[in-house]
């Protein structure tokens, strides 16, 4: 038997440093045996009895007086004695409290683990939630659905191990499953172009039908796979693809927008939170992609709208070239108040109008439709353009149309010096005038319109000759940049004279482009432009009906310039006319129609114009080969003999030409 003290101490500072229970348990049995002199003797968590005979049995007790076990001592060569029975207690007290403690410190270490654990899920569930955030916040800052969807799927690739993804737009055929690749990311698109649409089999099926998500540690291995003819799997030369994750996004109303899909070369690369992760993103992409439908639908219709307060075409008028453009503001999904008209009264002259409705929208176009038809409605002859914008002045108080109504309308007839033009602006930005080589703003700017009974509308004239120009514009112009920039009347000028030697096209295109330059190319209010100049005055401008006999009666027409444009010039001059004349009547499929020509003459051109009722036909390629057959001899000669030529499509179709005068050999 060892020293009693000894062996306790030594078996105290053993327990202290134990780190199981099991180690505890074994120093205090190992200690109770060396003092006790027992040969036999363990010390357990369980109270099962040892073997028969004398026994020294002490129960491990808790603080709380629960049992944690005992020490049994057998094997003596004498009795216990209450010697013995007292140092196996404080043994088994003392492995009761190192017990205790070590479960205390069990406890507390599962616990700590616990919170670790916690808080690195909390973690990965903030930057979740905060990743979802900013891919929502960008998504739903979009409104183009290209956009929306690369952004959806970088994000989702980006934020998953997924090593690619695509993202395929519903869009079902007749046979009801065509799908349109719209996007990847991680891959280039030519890794898929050579491959067929995916189709609605039993892998795909559930997310292109909306039932749920797909995710597979191995696509292989599942049962659906490869089940699905024509390639029974992937296609050969097909991305290899193990890890599998596929998510329908599913808009409010049910619809299956499309489909998230992504894969993995290698297996079990997707987990739950990636799943999650995913999900989110379609969800956000849902509602992303119903706002961009809906905006789509509203610019369609405002377009729409705004085309049907717009003249489809300007008319074509003999001794006048024209141009007009009209870009609506922002990103043109509301329809805005600009607008402009050109038509004919019945006294013979034509009215040109340029307005601006203030606000936008359907009260707007309400106003806009108001103003256009009630000028139209009061164009009868002999009406002055201060007196038809008083009659519009009273439509509009009548229908207590909400804002004011700005106006610039001019009339326009033709005489023997060009044109004389009679023009009245309502509160509207004067219109510059270039005539002879100088821009100058005409008129006085007037009341706007729908404010008062009486507004002042003055009145001015003057003559245009051909070559003098009449720009109108609205405040979208001018006031592009405001209040940072406000272009003047003179700005206004000399932007007209930087462009009036090219003609109305390019006075236009260059204001346009001016106001648009200077809103920093998002302009914040509508720009309506058009412009008018005068041309020389035709000296032919007759109308026949469409029939085999036109090409005759356009040659009788013709004959009295022989002598002016010289025998050669006029030979060619009436082949051509009546070869257009003759396509005109046998190609645009008139019936009962109309074939008109214009020849205007200036110093070193003839000018032919042949203006149809039917929709024209496509022109060949430049230049024009001879003919094999009997047909196409007519653009040939055309090709051969003009300076310049074409075709276009307003209210007519029109086909033209210019023939070079010379001195007749």
């Amino acid at each position: 038997m060892s020293d009693p003290l000894r062996s306790l101490a030594d078996a105290a500072r053993a327990v202290t440093a134990a780190a199981t229970d099991d180690d505890v348990l074994a120093i205090v049995a190992k200690a109770a045996r060396d003092v006790i002199g027992a040969r036999q003797g363990v010390a357990r968590r369980d109270s099962n009895g040892g073997p028969a005979g004398p026994r020294l049995v002490t129960p491990l007790i808790a603080r709380d007086g629960t049992s944690l076990g005992m020490i049994e001592l057998w094997d003596k060569d004498t009795d216990f004695t209450p010697e013995d029975e007292a140092i196996v207690i404080q043994l088994a007290q003392m492995a009761a409290n190192a017990i205790e403690t070590l479960e205390l410190l069990k406890r507390e270490h599962a616990a700590r683990v616990e919170a670790e654990e916690t808080g690195r899920r909390l973690l990965r569930e903030k930057q979740r939630a905060e990743a979802l955030q900013r891919v929502g916040s960008a998504i739903a800052g979009r409104l183009d659905l290209r956009e929306i969807v690369q952004l959806a799927t970088d994000a989702a690739r980006e934020l998953t191990p997924a090593a690619f993804g695509a993202f395929f737009y519903n869009v079902i055929s007749d046979a009801g499953e065509a799908y349109m690749l719209y996007t990847l990311s991680g891959v280039d698109r030519s890794a898929f172009e050579r491959f067929p649409m995916p189709r609605n089999t039993e892998i795909f099926g559930p997310t292109f039908n909306g039932e749920g998500v797909v995710r597979l540690d191995d696509v292989r291995k599942d049962p659906r796979y490869g089940r699905s003819a024509p390639y029974h799997g992937m296609p050969e030369g097909h991305l290899p693809v193990r890890s599998y994750l596929a998510v329908p996004v599913v808009t409010s109303d049910g619809e299956v927008a499309g489909g998230l899909f992504f894969g993995h070369p290698e297996p079990g690369m997707f987990s739950d939170e990636d799943e999650h992760m995913v999900a989110g993103i379609a969800a956000q992409s849902a509602i992303a992609i119903e706002n961009a439908r809906l905006y789509q639908e509203r610019t369609r219709t405002a377009q729409t709208l705004q085309r049907a307060l717009l003249p489809p075409h300007l008319p074509q008028i003999a001794g006048l070239e024209l141009a007009a453009s009209y870009r609506a503001a922002g990103e043109g999904n509301e329809v805005g108040g600009d607008f402009y008209d050109v038509f004919r009264q019945s006294d013979g002259s034509w009215a040109l109008v340029v307005g601006d409705v203030c606000g936008k929208g359907p009260q707007a176009a309400a106003v806009t439709a108001l103003a256009r038809y009630t000028l139209r409605a009061h164009a009868v002859a002999g009406l002055r353009p201060s007196y038809l914008l008083a009659r519009l002045n009273d439509a509009l108080l009548r229908q207590r149309a909400p804002g004011f109504v700005t106006v610039a309308l001019a009339r326009l007839e033709f005489n023997d010096e060009g044109a004389r033009i009679e023009l009245t602006t309502a509160g509207h930005p004067l219109p510059i005038a270039w005539i002879g080589g100088h821009a100058t703003p005409l008129g006085d700017v007037g009341t706007p319109l729908g404010i008062i009974e009486r507004p002042d509308l003055p009145e001015v004239a003057l003559q245009l000759a051909p070559g003098d120009l009449l720009a109108f514009y609205t405040d979208g112009v001018t006031e592009a940049a405001a209040p940072r920039l406000i272009l003047t009347e003179e700005d206004l000028g000399a932007l007209v004279a930087e462009r009036a030697a090219g003609g109305p096209g390019p006075v236009v295109a260059h204001l346009e482009a001016t106001a648009v330059a200077n809103a920093g190319g998002n302009p914040r209010d509508d720009i309506a432009c058009l412009a008018v100049q005068v041309t020389a005055r035709p000296r032919v401008s007759e109308r026949f009906a469409a029939t085999p006999h036109a090409a005759r009666d356009v040659a009788a027409a013709l004959a009295p310039l022989a002598e002016e444009l010289g025998p050669r010039l006029a030979q060619d001059l009436r082949l051509l006319a009546t070869e257009l004349v003759a396509n005109a009547v046998r190609h645009t499929g008139v019936a009962a129609g109309t074939v008109e020509i214009q020849l205007r003459l200036t110093a070193d051109r003839v000018h032919l114009s042949v203006l149809d009722e039917g929709t024209g036909f496509e022109l060949p390629e430049r230049p024009v080969a001879a003919p094999e057959g009997p047909g196409g001899w007519g653009l040939y000669l055309v090709d051969r003999c003009a300076v310049r030529w074409g075709a276009e499509r307003g209210e007519r179709h029109r086909m033209w030409l210019e023939l070079e005068r010379a001195d007749d050999a």
